[in-house]
C-alpha cells in the first residue's frame, strides 16, 4: 500500500535506455531528459540565448531538441502513466462494508476485505511491472526518433542554406554577363536575340533563387519546430555555413544484422511483449477461481443478543470458468509471438538496406569530391586561360561558372544525401526508424470478476 510514483515520473529509467544505446559518430554527451517534478526548464534561457548566438552545431541541436521541446516531455508523460498503474497493482482494494438493519434494534454488519485481490497481487505486479518496461521502451524510441529527426533537418537546413549560397553566386555571374550584353548591345556589337537570351538566362536563375530560399526557409522552419523554438529565440537561430567534410572512410559493420536484433529498441519491446503475453496467460487461468474471495469479521445483533462471527464470500465459476478468455489469452501469446519474429526480420532487413545506401552515398560524394569537382576546377582554370589569351569571350567565361556552380551544387546534394543515409543508418541500428508496432493491446490487463464490486 506504500507503493507511489516517482517523482520523476520514471524519466530516469528512461533516461538510461536512451544514453546506453550505442550512437554510431555521436559527439554529444549523455542526453538530460526533461523531469516532472522540475519547476524550472532543463535548460535555462540564458544558457539557450547563449547556444542560439552562435552557429548551432549537431550535438548542441539534439541537446535543445531534448531538453527544451515541450514535445519530448509529452511523450515521457506515458512512462508516468505506467509506472501509476505499476504503483496501482501494489496496493489492496479498498475494503467492503455492510450494515443491515432489522425491526427493533436488531442489526448485522460485516467488513470484507478483497482476499483473491491479495493473492493476485504478485502476478498483477510482475504484468504491469513488464508494461512499465515496455512504456520505457517505447518513450525511449520515440525519444530517439525525436533525435533522428532533429539531426535530419539540421542536415538538410545546412544543405539548403549552402545551396542558397551557391546559386545566388551564380545568379550575381549572370548579372555581370548580363551587364556586359547590354553594353555590348547598345554599341552594336551584339544582336537583340543575345540580348533577349541574356535576360532570359537572368530571369529563370533568378526565380530559381527565390524557390530555393523558400526551400531553405521551409527546411530551417522544420529544425525550429524540431528544437521547439518559438519568437525570438526562432528569429535568432544560426547555422553553420556548410555541412561537415566527408569522412576518409566509411564505417565498415561486420554484422550489421545481428547488431540491429540486439540493439534495436523495438526489437526488445518484442521480447518484453512476449514474456508479458506468456505471464498474462497464467494470470488469465487462475484469474476466475481467486479473483472473487472476499473475507472479513462479522457482527450481528438479534433478539437482544450480540454474536461476532467471520464471513467468507467466493463466487463459484460456474457458468463462466474463464474458459474464453483463456483461449483470447493464448491467441494474444501466439500473435505476440509473431509480432517478434516480424520485428527481428525487419530490423534485420532495414539494417542491410541502410548499410547500402550508406556506402552507396559515401561511395557518390567521395567520387565527386575526388575526381569531379578536381576535373571542374582544371577545366575552369584551362577556360580563364583561353579568357587571358583572347580566345574565348567572358560570356564563355560566365557559362562555364555556372557549370562549376551547379556542380558545387550537386556535391551538396551528394553530402547532405550521405549525412542522411548516416543518420538513417544509427536509426536502423536502435529501432529509431520506420513504422512501429503497437503492442499495447497485447498487453491488456485481463478483467477481473470482482471488478463488479464487493
Amino acid at each position: 500500500a506504500c507503493t507511489s510514483i516517482p517523482d520523476d515520473g520514471g524519466v530516469e529509467a528512461v533516461g538510461d535506455i536512451v544514453n546506453g544505446q550505442q550512437i554510431i559518430q555521436s559527439q554529444h554527451s549523455d542526453f538530460v531528459l526533461p523531469s516532472f517534478d522540475a519547476q524550472a526548464p532543463s535548460l535555462a534561457r540564458e544558457e539557450l540565448d547563449k547556444l542560439l548566438g552562435q552557429a548551432l552545431s549537431l550535438p548542441q541541436a539534439e541537446r535543445i531538441a531534448i531538453e527544451h521541446n515541450p514535445a519530448v516531455k509529452a511523450k515521457l508523460a506515458a512512462v508516468g502513466i505506467a509506472q501509476a498503474d505499476y504503483a496501482q497493482a501494489g496496493r489492496m482494494e479498498n475494503p467492503g462494508l455492510s450494515y443491515e438493519r432489522f425491526s427493533g434494534d436488531d442489526y448485522g454488519a460485516s467488513l470484507l476485505f478483497d482476499i483473491g485481490g491479495l493473492l493476485l497481487m504478485p502476478l498483477k505486479r510482475k504484468l504491469e511491472a513488464r508494461r512499465l518496461e515496455a512504456a520505457r521502451y517505447s518513450a525511449a524510441m520515440d525519444v530517439m526518433i525525436h533525435i533522428t529527426n532533429t539531426r535530419n533537418a539540421w542536415i538538410n537546413a545546412i544543405a539548403e542554406k549552402q545551396k542558397t549560397s551557391l546559386i545566388r553566386r551564380a545568379v550575381e555571374s549572370i548579372e555581370t554577363g548580363n551587364d556586359l550584353t547590354r553594353q555590348m548591345t547598345a554599341l552594336g556589337h551584339s544582336g537583340v536575340i543575345e540580348a533577349a537570351q541574356s535576360e532570359l538566362k537572368l530571369g529563370e536563375m533568378r526565380t530559381s533563387l527565390i524557390r530555393q530560399q523558400l526551400v531553405e526557409r521551409a527546411a530551417k522552419e522544420t529544425l525550429i519546430r524540431q528544437l521547439g523554438l518559438w519568437g525570438e529565440q526562432a528569429q535568432s537561430l544560426q547555422l553553420p555555413e556548410q555541412l561537415p567534410s566527408l569522412p576518409k572512410q566509411p564505417i565498415d559493420f561486420t554484422a550489421v544484422e545481428q547488431q540491429a536484433i540486439e540493439q534495436r529498441l523495438d526489437v526488445q519491446m518484442a521480447r518484453l511483449n512476449l514474456e508479458g503475453m506468456a505471464k498474462n496467460l497464467k494470470l488469465t487461468r487462475i484469474n476466475p477461481f481467486l479473483s472473487a474471495i472476499e473475507f472479513g469479521p462479522v457482527r450481528e445483533k438479534a433478539e437482544g443478543e450480540r454474536e461476532r462471527g467471520y464471513e467468507i464470500e467466493l463466487r463459484l465459476p460456474i457458468f463462466d470458468a474463464g474458459g474464453v478468455k483463456t483461449d483470447k489469452a493464448r491467441i494474444l501469446l501466439q500473435q505476440a509471438q509473431s509480432q517478434a519474429e516480424v520485428t527481428a526480420i525487419a530490423a534485420a532487413s532495414a539494417a542491410r538496406q541502410s548499410l547500402a545506401s550508406y556506402r552507396s552515398s559515401w561511395d557518390i560524394a567521395n567520387h565527386m569530391q575526388t575526381s569531379l569537382l578536381p576535373l571542374r576546377k582544371r577545366v575552369s582554370d584551362e577556360k580563364l586561360l583561353h579568357y587571358n589569351g583572347m580566345l574565348i569571350s567572358v560570356f564563355d567565361l560566365l557559362d562555364d561558372l555556372l557549370s562549376a556552380t551547379m556542380l558545387e551544387a550537386s556535391h551538396v546534394d551528394a553530402l547532405r544525401d550521405f549525412w542522411l543515409a548516416d543518420t538513417n543508418l544509427q536509426a536502423a541500428l536502435t529501432g529509431a526508424g520506420g513504422a512501429q508496432m503497437n503492442f499495447s493491446d497485447a498487453v491488456m490487463m485481463p478483467a477481473s470478476d470482482g471488478d463488479a464490486g464487493h
